[in-house]
């Protein structure tokens, strides 16, 4: 199994003072997807949960729209995972894509962007303000690789009470992937649940959230414009700064109970 991390030997100065000591660092290597034999696209991604990663990367893009059409997800060598699906794609898989401001340059294709009919997320359960901070608390807890490293972000799914899945990349988008990929493969219905995260909420991350028909995203940081105006459009609440005893509600606030 390949490492996510490795030591490598630095200089700290500290109050005028040098020294010599070990640190840990992220390790940042190419994930290469193949569907159906045939390469579809690079992702710069921390080498853990590729399957996870690249079933979630695909269904983001819109490639799969479920388990059902995925005949074997496999790991051919050790930066390949080759998905199989039960049908050809007949379409040109190099057609238009967008670089996104995700880290490693990200991309989503441009027709996910213009989608004018992305179905709005219905589902309006309610969730208690307390509730998802004190998930947050619990969030945070779980990054070891930040922790160790402080060169990962970190993505989770829950339900109003528990973390269900929980993934760090250095990328957002990936790790937002990973746990996707983890719910897809685990049967975890997304619908009813909440997206936490550690970073900035852009229109990529929105999409994938939409795409996936969570209804509720709550990160440390803030959201983006064109992000804010993606989860109105798709019935997202969105929500920020979650952090301690505090948050901002940017859009979709009837879902939050204080």
């Amino acid at each position: 199994m390949m490492k996510s991390k490795k030591r490598v030997d630095i200089i700290k100065i500290n109050n005028g003072v040098k020294q010599e000591v070990t640190d840990e660092i992220i390790v940042e290597k190419v994930l290469n997807v193949y569907i159906n034999k045939n390469y579809y696209s690079s992702l710069m991604y921390t080498p853990n949960e590729k399957i996870e990663l690249a079933l979630g990367h695909l269904f983001s893009q819109g490639i799969i729209q479920s388990m059902e059409s995925v005949k074997r997800a496999v790991e051919t060598s050790e930066n390949i995972v080759c998905v199989i699906l039960d049908y050809d794609l007949e379409e040109d898989l190099d057609e238009r894509r967008v670089l996104t401001s995700g880290c490693a340059k990200g991309s989503i294709d441009m027709r996910i962007l213009e989608d004018k009919d992305m179905k709005p997320v219905e589902n309006n359960k309610q969730y208690s303000a307390q509730d998802i901070l004190l998930l947050m608390r619990e969030f945070n807890q779980k990054s070891e690789l930040f922790k160790e490293t402080g060169g990962v972000h970190s993505c989770a799914i829950c339900s109003s009470k528990d973390i269900l899945c929980f993934s760090e990349d250095i990328g957002r988008h990936n790790a937002l992937d990973k746990v996707i990929g983890k719910a897809l493969r685990n049967n975890i219905a997304l619908e009813d649940k909440l997206l936490l995260a550690t970073g900035r909420i852009s229109s990529d991350i929105a999409i994938k959230a939409a795409r996936a028909g969570i209804p509720i995203i709550v990160s440390h940081s803030a959201p983006t414009d064109m992000a804010l105006d993606l989860a109105r459009k798709s019935n997202i609440t969105m929500v920020g700064f979650a952090r301690g005893n505090r948050m901002s509600i940017y859009c979709g606030s009837d879902r939050i109970i204080v």
